[in-house]
Order: C-alpha cells, then structure tokens, then sequence
C-alpha cells in the first residue's frame, strides 16, 4: 500500500490522534515514520498551515530530536513524515521496572539538552512522555513528535482535557496548567519531564488512579509523593530535583531545561548538594493543622480538641506570608489514620503541625510538633502546660513561634491581631464549629443542619460573634439556594451579622457575612466593599476569597474573580462547593469547558453535591452536549430535595435544543409552584428570556427585584440574559442595580 511517493511496511502503533507505519521512502531510499492524522483535523485551510509550521520545525535539528522530513495531504489522508528510530520508545524500557540511576541520569541529561534546545529555538512540545521518546539502537534518546500538538491546535487548547471523546492517554504527563487551559510555557515540558525521571526511578507514575476525573483531581490539588519513599537509594539532590519539577505552580519549577541538564551532571559527577543549582531543600510556605488528638480519652473532652485545632488555624491563617489549610479540609483528616507524607500530599503543604490536648481540671497541656510533610522529619516540638484562662495566649504564642521556626515574617497587624484574642465559651464554641462543618457540605440539608448548630452556639454564647456569623451564613445561603424566601432570609442573616459586627468590629468573619447578605440582596458594590475588608483582615479566609470572587465576576472583573477563586481553592483543596464556585467563575466568563473540569472537580470530591451538577449541566448545555446536560440535571434534582433550580435548568435545556413546548409547560408548572413554594422570580425571568418572552423578562425581573432575589448579582453576566440584552430596559436594570462599575 502506498502513500504517494511512500510504501507503507507495518503499522507500529495507534493513539488518538491517529496511526503511526513505518514505511520506506522510495526517492530517497530510506526507511521512515510517518504519522497518519485523522480526518477531521481543524478546518479546511488547516492543512496549508499544518505544512508551513512542518517546514518551520523541519529546521530543529538536535540529535536528540527526531526529525521532520514532510507533511503532506493526500486524498484528504494528512500525514507527517518523521525520522524513523530502531530501538523502541521509553516506555517499553519504563514497563519493565525501575531503570538504574546511572541510566536515568544519561538518558536525563541528553532529553533535557534536546528539550532545552527546542525551547532555545521557540519550540513547545506539551506532550512530552515515554512513548514520545525513542531510543536507538545504541540506547540514545530521540525526543519524537515535536510540534505536533501545536501543530494541531496552532495553540495550546484551552480544556481540551475535557472534551468529548478526547483520548485521554497523556494526562498522567500533563501539568496542572494544561489541565486547565491556562497559557503554557518551557515550564509545562519540565512538569512532564519531572513525570518521566519519577517514573524511570519507580516505574510507577507519581499519580496512579483509574478514572480521569480522579488523576486531574490529583494533578491539579495533591503534592507529588517523594522518589525515595518508593526507592530509597536514590540520591537525595535527584529526589529534590523531581519533586521541583512536579510542582503545582509553574513559576517553582525550575526555569529551563538546562538547569536541569545542569544538576544531572554535577549529580553523575558526585558533587557536593550544595555545590548544585538546587532550591533550598525545606522551604515552607504552605502549613497544614492537623486535628488535635483528645488523650483524656474522654469523648467529651473532643469539643476542646476540635477548638484548640480551629483555633490554631485561625491564628496562623492571618499571616499573610503562609497558606493555612482550612479547618473544613483538616478535619477530614481526624482519625484518618494516614502518614504525614500522604497527607502533604493530598493537601499539597510543605508542613504539618500535630499533636495531643489533654484538659485536667483547669490545667491545659499541649504537645505540638511540625513535621516536614514530604519525608515526616521533625523542625521543631514543644509542650505547653498553661492554666485554662491562659489557652488563647498560649494558642497566639503557638502560632508565633511556628511562623518563627519557617522563618515566615509576622507583620506588626499580624502580631497585634495574635496578641488580642477574646475568651470563647468551649461549649458554644464547639458548636460553632460544627455548624460551620456542616455549612461548606453546601447541600439543603447541610444548611439545616449549621442552621441549628448556629442556634445552639448562640443559646450558650449569646456574645459570641462567629455564632452569629454562622447563623448568618446559613440563613443568607438558604435564600441563594433557593430554599427560603429571600427577603425573610436576608433580614434575619442581616441582623444576626450586625450583631457580629457590634461584639467584634475587626472579626473578619463579620465582615465576610455581611458583604455576601448585600451583594445577594441589591447591593453588590457594598457587599463587594465588605468582602475585600474581610480578605484584608484575614486573606486565609477560603470561603471569603470564593464570596469575593463571586462578587467580582458579577462587574465583569473575571480575572481578578478568578485570581480569588484560585486562592480559595488552595486554602479548602477538599471542599466541594469551593471547586463550584470556581466552576462558577468561569461559566460567567463564558469559558465553559474549563467551568464543566471545575464541576467535575467538585463532583470529585462530593458526589452528593446538587450544585455541582446542576452547574454541570449548565455549562455542557451552553456547549450544546444536551444529552450529558439533561442526565447532569436529573442528577441535581434527584439529590436537590425539591429545590428549584435544577427544574428551571431543565426548562433551558428545553429551550435551547428546540423543544419549546416542553420548555413552556415547565415554566408554566414553576410558576404555579410558586403558590406552595420558593421559586425565585429572578429564574421565571431568565427562563423567559430564554424563551425570547422579552417584556415577560423584564415584568419578573421587576417583582424579583421587590423580592430581593439574591441571583440579581448576576444581572450583568449571566450567558442566558443575552436575549434581552440589547434591549434599553436592560442596561436601565444594571444601573439601578448598581452592577454599572465597582
């Protein structure tokens, strides 16, 4: 069979993209791989631009990259025409077990000087793994399809992880910025690079899961496990170059393929650690708190516990300079029975500080220590024996004496907030803890249950301003959700957070509550005002970066929306209505493939949370996937207990695929419900909208206005408005709601 001017020999291999043959070129008498693509690539002047940038990368020439001799269309058969390598690939080498080191730094070194002279030249491989690495004959790595993903797309394609029926073969060597459609640099190669060397020195991956919403969810959120947890002989300055080259943020990696030519050959040579360009080994910047273990062994006793473990977070969470895990996230670890590694790992922290509470009569004794997350190796351990009265001093002196140990420098706010903290009523406090708990499960009933767990608080602590808070929080929440009306929900959540803010004026929580009451009740410039002061006051707040970032979305400020979303989900990395918010973010910036990754993040983490399928089945709706969108929002509203938002979704869903008659029956079914039920006015309007109702738009929006509906905020974003947008009643709306500018 042949390919013009090429006799196609055998096929030696197939992926996603298409076939790879080795075939011989008869012109040039020469045996050659070549590539079929497959047939819908791009549009249909794809191909001309295909050929020129072949041309352009025809011209890289390294001997650890294979080359590109042509590219070509033939009968609508598109193929490349690449060097043909003997030996195999990588990744047979990487199946059978760990390779010796003294091959993993020969085969490190010549990758890494090919990859850093492509990047030298301008060239991106961003898809960089064993199998596109070849080995001749006489063991040489040959770096094969370079380009090719450009070559593809023209540009790194923003979420194409996620599109439907994408191979999904190299995912385990994508970085998290790939995953999530964000620009790509050299620093993207290393990433995967790093994947290769921890995969040569294990012969495992550093991520092992098997499904791929689970490996994003690792790759984006958990922390790397160390080389030598798994293979111990491994030389330590090699362990801490792979774990930089896996890191999270692009801009801690290291900044070129020859700096990591660099340390492999003054590893091979044997000098010196500290004669190697290496990052200093433990630097901390992010801490998690473990839950303080009870060894009263009284089970009442675990109120303390959890106050002293909240407490702590607290206090470290103000400084600026740290990233604190939440207490939502930490809790999850409470007799999880982990090692501290795994655990650094999953929370993605460079520190864990432990340790044990023991109350006797009203003699206080805690145990700490801080532990290096990656390798359990102890900095630091105390204990304090202190009298009951002097708990919060103790907790404030604690914190400051962390912050000391990781040399993380406490401004002179930092320190006068840690030296004035209130006394707290344990008890009360401890059912402050479990409202808030319950709160971020984000679900109906979660809400009801912080709701009376808020009460209590009060009830034995009517001067504890984080009770009203919560109590708060969850009252302004029901009415966000749907589940309670909405001027008799922002009264009361009003109240309860004046009163916050009356006990304790600097408590960023008051703050928090009441930015995020104003900007769901017609005032979106003032909540946006009192959000930033909440973040001011304590930036470790998780939950206020994702509130804030919501408000700044509404005036259309996407990046800064998202800046605070990314920050919210770095302090609460296991909490599912973070990873929404997000999804949020970005369908209200219209980028809805990277909202439908955030959903399925969230669905990751809780798959019993209605919002975040019903956010799901938004966005694949607004992509025009109606058959995925419908099962997301039968899901919703199967676990939404009777809310109406997934119901209205549906009716959108009806609408935008052109079954306008189902879409008006719905429409007409929640318009009646609202004679038994809450059913905001705000979504009868945007479903009229939908429906092209346009004075019937504008007539709801009006009574949702009466009625303070909170999904106002959402006046001046919101993809389904675009129907009316145009018209002169609507940019009337958006001034008097204040969304003009912030």
């Amino acid at each position: 069979m042949n390919l013009g001017r090429y006799r196609l020999l055998e096929r030696i291999g197939e992926g996603g993209m298409g076939e790879v043959w080795k075939a011989h070129d008869d012109n040039l008498d020469r045996d050659v791989a070549i590539k079929m693509l497959r047939g819908n690539v791009g549009d249909p002047t794809s191909s001309e631009r295909f050929r020129r940038e072949a041309l352009v990368l025809s011209r890289l020439s390294h001997p650890g990259v294979a080359t590109i001799f042509d590219f070509d269309n033939i009968a609508g058969c598109q193929f490349l025409v690449m060097e043909y390598v003997r030996g195999g690939t990588l990744q047979s080498r990487v199946e059978s077990g760990p390779l010796p080191i003294d091959e993993v730094l020969r085969l490190g070194i010549a990758i890494a000087d090919a990859l850093d002279n492509a990047h030298r030249h301008g060239f991106l491989h961003r898809d960089l793994k064993p199998g596109n690495i070849a080995l001749t004959s006489d063991g040489n790595p040959k770096i094969l399809d370079f380009g090719i993903a450009m070559l593809l797309s023209g540009e790194a394609t923003a979420g194409r992880i996620t599109q439907a029926g994408m191979v999904l073969g190299s995912l385990p060597y994508m970085s998290p910025e790939q995953l999530l459609g964000e620009v790509c640099d050299a620093r993207t190669d290393i990433y995967a690079l790093g994947v290769i060397f921890f995969e040569m020195l294990t012969g495992r991956r550093p991520f092992v899961k098997e499904r791929a919403e689970a490996l994003m969810f690792s790759i984006i959120s958990q922390a790397a496990p160390s080389v030598r947890s798994f293979r111990p002989d491994v030389p330590e300055p090699l362990d801490r170059l792979v774990a930089q080259c896996l890191r999270k943020d692009s801009a801690e990696r290291p900044t070129s393929a020859a700096h990591i030519d660099q340390v492999l050959r003054g590893i091979r040579a044997g000098a010196p650690t500290a004669a190697l360009p290496l990052a200093p080994r433990d630097v901390i910047r992010a801490i998690a708190v473990l839950p303080l273990r009870n060894v009263s062994q009284d089970p009442a006793q675990e109120y303390f516990a959890d106050g002293m473990t909240e407490s702590l977070i607290s206090d470290l969470a103000r400084i600026k300079a740290l990233r604190v895990i939440s207490l939502t996230s930490a809790m999850k670890y409470k007799n999880a029975g982990k090692t501290l590694p795994e655990i650094g790992c999953e929370l993605n922290v460079d520190a864990v500080l432990e340790g044990s509470v023991l109350l006797v009569g009203k003699r206080v004794r805690l145990s700490v220590q801080l532990a290096v997350a990656r390798t359990d190796e102890t900095l630091w351990a105390e204990r304090y024996d202190r009298d009951l009265g002097d708990v919060l001093a103790m907790q404030s002196e604690l914190a400051e004496t962390v912050a000391k140990e990781i040399a993380i420098h406490i401004s002179p706010t930092e320190a006068k907030h840690l030296a004035n903290r209130a006394p707290v009523n344990p008890e009360a406090h401890l059912e402050y803890l479990r409202s808030r708990h319950a709160f971020f499960g984000g679900s109906p009933e979660a809400f009801e249950v912080g709701l009376r767990h808020a009460r209590r608080a009060i009830e034995l602590d009517p001067d504890s301003a984080l009770a009203w808070t919560a109590l708060a929080d969850c009252l302004i929440f029901q009415a966000i959700r749907g589940m309670v009306a909405p001027t008799e929900a922002a009264a009361a959540a009003t109240t309860a957070a004046n009163r916050a803010l009356q006990l304790d004026p600097l408590l960023p929580d008051a703050h928090v509550s009441i930015g995020t009451i104003l900007s769901h009740t017609g005032d979106v410039a003032a909540g946006l005002r009192a959000l930033q002061k909440g973040v001011e006051l304590n930036p470790g707040l998780a939950h206020a970066q994702n509130l804030l970032g919501r408000a700044l979305y509404a005036f259309e400020r996407h990046a800064e929306a998202l800046e605070a979303m990314t920050k919210s989900v770095s302090l609460d990395p296991l909490a599912a209505i973070i990873y929404t918010g997000v999804g949020d973010a970005h369908y209200f910036a219209r980028e809805y493939e990277k909202s439908v990754f955030q959903y399925r993040m969230s669905i990751e983490l809780d798959p019993r949370f209605d919002g975040a399928h019903t956010g799901l089945a938004r966005s694949l709706e607004a992509l025009g996937r109606f058959d995925e969108a419908r099962a997301a929002y039968e899901e919703g509203r199967r676990l939404s207990g009777g809310i109406a938002g997934p119901s209205l979704g549906l009716g959108h869903l009806e609408a935008a695929s052109g079954n306008v008659n189902e879409a008006r029956r719905i429409l007409a079914e929640l318009i009646k419900a609202r004679e038994t039920r809450v059913v905001s006015a705000w979504g009868i309007a945007v479903l009229h909208a939908s429906l092209g109702d346009v004075d019937d738009a504008f007539r709801w929006l009006e009574i949702a206005i009466q009625e303070r509906a909170p999904g106002l905020i959402l006046l001046r974003v919101h993809p389904r408005l675009d129907p009316i947008r145009g018209d002169g009643r609507y940019l009337e709306l958006v001034k008097r709601l204040g969304l003009e500018s912030a």
